[in-house]
């Protein structure tokens, strides 16, 4: 029976939902997405499901070629590599604006995500309290763009971070350094910080590598 029209169902949410399921593994890379299966199985009209279409290619989540549809995109050691380069460059811009400003509610904030993270061992949790951490440190820069710019770049990098995160004892070793990072962000110690940052974003891109040349060659 066919669901009737869900007019409630904004692109923003569907781009949501189909995302969630790309960053999951449900839809695999080079995956068709058909528009009239999701229409029908979300109940709702071809118009939302073009547009989350054409937001997700904006996030780099899909591929639309011309005459034949949208894929779900290959994730690439080029991308990954990009990705982990910008992050670098502009999370340490945005820290070193931040430890001078950084607050003791700023602190407690940060905190109160890594202790979340001390039980986590759900994969899409612990995706969400990561980007949470950082981000209390950062948002204190007061750079609405820049802020902007990396949220966007965390959403792209997100699926290949995922890959690091299903190595339980990186979660580990993640944590920890959260832990010591915060400690010189808390010291206003700001070249311990950076040096911090910048090394536990490398070291996770390498092993990022690794566990994307083991998920490509399965």
């Amino acid at each position: 029976m066919k669901r009737s029209i869900d007019a409630n169902l904004s692109p923003g949410s569907l781009c949501d939902r189909l995302r969630e399921r790309i960053l999951r593994g449900e839809l695999a890379p080079g995956t068709q997405l058909r528009q009239d299966r999701i229409a029908e199985e979300f109940g709702t009209s071809h118009i939302p499901v073009r547009e989350a279409f054409a937001q997700l290619e904006a996030r780099g989540f899909v591929t639309i070629v011309p005459n034949r549809g949208a894929f779900v995109s290959a994730m690439t050691r080029d991308e990954a590599e990009e990705l982990q380069q910008m992050r670098v460059a502009l999370e340490l811009l945005a820290l070193d604006a931040a430890i001078d400003v950084f607050s003791t509610e700023d602190a407690a904030a940060a905190r109160a995500t890594l202790a979340l993270d001390a039980s986590v061992t759900d994969v899409d949790q612990w995706s969400k309290d990561n980007w949470a951490f950082h981000r209390s440190i950062y948002a204190a820069c007061g750079k609405r763009h820049l802020m902007e710019t990396l949220e966007s770049i965390w959403q792209k990098a997100d699926r290949y971070l995922r890959l690091v995160w299903q190595i339980e004892a990186y979660q580990d070793t993640s944590f920890a350094e959260h832990t010591r990072i915060l400690a010189a962000v808390e010291a206003k110690d700001k070249r311990l910080a950076k040096r911090l940052t910048k090394e536990h974003i490398v070291e996770a891109g390498i092993v990022m590598l690794d566990a994307l040349r083991a998920h490509r060659s399965r």
